[in-house]
């Protein structure tokens, strides 16, 4: 059963969730708090683990023109980390409009993961 693992990478917090996609549905899985791109490596390669992860999906934040910024650049040098730390694919999705319109009390982190993942599912 193919598994995805979505990740919306931040500095400090990084939403996770993760998706079946034989039975088509996306499920948010709690925020990872971490200090260090390492810590947030070692955590994913434990989730990816957990979950029976198949790919790895990583929100690529764009500038609202397309160009790539300082964040970008953090988030290509974690796909390159899990990529040494896993044998699985890694692929980097546009997060531009992935983290808009949040109820109170949503997880506005895990629900970006989803979104992106409902995304490449849709796809």
């Amino acid at each position: 059963m193919p598994v995805l693992l979505g990740i919306d990478a931040g500095t400090r917090r990084t939403g996770v969730a993760f998706a079946d996609t034989k039975a088509g549905f996306v499920m948010a899985l709690d925020t990872i708090k971490h200090r260090t791109p390492e810590e947030l490596v070692t955590r994913i390669v434990e989730l990816a683990k957990t979950k029976s992860a198949s790919e790895i999906v990583i929100g690529l934040p764009k500038l609202p023109q397309g160009e790539e910024g300082k964040q970008a650049n953090l988030v290509r040098e974690l796909a390159e980390m899990l990529k040494k730390a896993l044998n699985l694919p890694i692929t980097l999705i546009d997060e531009r409009y992935s983290t808009h319109g949040t109820k109170p009390g949503t997880d506005p982190d895990a629900k970006a993961a989803c979104e992106m993942l409902s995304v490449v599912l849709d796809q």
